[in-house]
């Protein structure tokens, strides 16, 4: 694959193509995003465009090296990925032995280091000493999340490109030839513009989900902590459902003030969102939407999956 057989993502593209052309290239980059939407993906493009034989400024994905770098065999193309929950200064030691000397073939070495944000801050530092005096003809290539757990000094020493999620329809052309027209119909709009994470999710899962979500709009109070406690007690079914939540307060928004059904997410419950929406006030779906957002943060803060749940759950459903 080349630059040109990627998915979305035109503006890193033309920074990259740029670079490749012209052969200005930095030491070091921080590729950063969502997960799942192509980060990785660019990030092993650019290793093959930088010594595709052909030198064209794109892959030609023919050539040995091409080939090579593809199945991540290329001696001069080193994967650092976690062990475990974290990239550790062992990992970052033994890539440094690696790089004292010179690459073996290649034009530019390429070290590729995954989920950078999981690196400890003893490898951080140590990683930062790379940083700071790079091998020559060496490229690293940080690929992250989010650029929270880096330390700013590894962060000013690279330059950053941003990645944004995939709008739907490019994320229905990604999953097309990995997920049937049903499947695909389900798990896009929940996905968030990241194939990736359609792909990980499970279909049977996100029906049952959303079957709690309609008995969740029952007037009985009783009835929403059951289905609270019930989606707290099955692992990972929490979050899905909040996500499945805010995709439908968004959908009764869009369609309350619209009517577009074009636009709507959750098409499988277009009866019940045309049933649903004329019966609510646009300033309580609002404020229902935004309450849902500050639970979903709170998550992250206090961790009480349960307690997230019946608050949500309790507080939809007003004027």
């Amino acid at each position: 694959m080349a630059f040109c057989d990627v998915v979305g993502h035109q503006r890193p593209l033309q920074i990259l193509g740029r670079v490749i052309d012209t052969g200005r290239v930095h030491h070091a980059y921080l590729f950063t995003g969502m997960e799942g939407i192509g980060k990785r993906l660019v990030a092993l493009n650019m290793a093959k465009a930088l010594n595709c034989v052909d030198q064209t400024g794109e892959a030609c994905d023919h050539c040995r090296s091409c080939q090579l770098m593809e199945k991540g065999m290329h001696p001069d193309l080193i994967l650092i990925n976690p062990t475990g929950e974290s990239i550790k200064i062992e990992q970052i030691r033994e890539l440094q032995r690696s790089i004292a000397f010179k690459p073996y073939e290649a034009r530019w070495r390429v070290i590729l280091v995954d989920r950078a944000e999981q690196l400890t801050r003893e490898a951080a530092n140590a990683l930062l000493k790379t940083l700071e005096e790079p091998p020559p003809r060496t490229v690293l290539i940080l690929v992250a999340i989010a650029v929270e757990g880096l330390p700013p000094t590894v962060l000013s020493r690279c330059q950053r490109i941003r990645f944004n999620p995939l709008s739907q329809e490019e994320a229905k052309k990604v999953l097309i030839d990995r997920l049937s027209a049903e499947e695909i119909s389900i798990l896009a709009p929940l996905a968030g513009g990241s194939p990736g994470r359609a792909l990980q999710m499970n279909r049977e899962e996100v029906t049952q989900v959303k079957g709690l979500l309609l008995s969740a709009l029952s007037p009985s109070l009783n009835q929403r902590l059951h289905v609270a406690r019930e989606l707290a007690h099955e692992e990972g079914w929490g979050k899905l459902f909040l996500e499945i939540l805010g995709g439908w307060l968004r959908d009764l928004i869009i369609y309350h003030e619209t009517k577009e059904e074009g636009r709507l997410l959750n098409c499988d419950l277009l009866e019940e969102i045309k049933k649903v929406a004329p019966c609510r006030q646009i300033e309580g779906l609002l404020r229902d939407f935004w309450s849902l957002h500050e639970i979903q943060q709170g998550i992250e803060a206090h961790g009480n999956l349960q307690l997230s749940l019946e608050n949500a759950l309790l507080g939809i459903g007003g004027s």
